[in-house]
C-alpha cells in the first residue's frame, strides 16, 4: 500500500500534516491579503539600495508552488526511506516543517510590506 508505512507513524504523520496546513493557510492568506493589490509588488527590499526586485502575484504563488512541490517531494522521500533508513524519513519530515516555516516567514514579509 502506498504511503502506509509513513502514515501509521505518528511522528511523520504529524509533522507532514503541519507542513501542508501551513502552507495552505499561508495560500489562502496570501490570496485574501494580495487580491486588490495593485501589479507591481516590492519582492525583495535592500537597506542599503532600496527597492531592487519587483514582481506580479504570480511571483508569490509561484514561490508557494514550489513550497508545495518540496515537501510533496520529501513526503515520497520519507516514505520511500522509512523502512531501510528511519533517520532520514524524520530528518525529510522535519525538514519540510522548517521549510513551510521559512516560506511563512518569507511571504508575511513580502505581504507586510505591500
Amino acid at each position: 500500500m502506498l504511503f502506509y508505512s509513513t502514515l501509521k507513524d505518528k511522528y511523520l504523520r504529524v509533522v507532514f500534516v503541519l507542513s501542508f496546513l501551513t502552507l495552505f493557510f499561508l495560500s489562502f492568506v496570501a490570496f485574501m491579503k494580495l487580491q486588490n493589490t495593485p501589479s507591481p509588488l516590492v519582492i525583495h527590499f535592500d537597506a542599503y539600495k532600496g527597492i531592487d526586485f519587483f514582481g506580479g502575484k504570480t511571483d508569490i504563488f509561484g514561490i508557494l508552488f514550489s513550497a508545495f512541490v518540496i515537501i510533496l517531494m520529501n513526503f515520497f522521500l520519507a516514505d520511500f526511506l522509512y523502512n531501510r533508513q528511519r533517520f532520514l524519513s524524520y530528518l525529510f519530515s522535519f525538514g519540510s516543517l522548517v521549510i513551510s516555516i521559512l516560506i511563512l516567514i518569507a511571504i508575511s514579509v513580502i505581504i507586510s510590506v505591500n
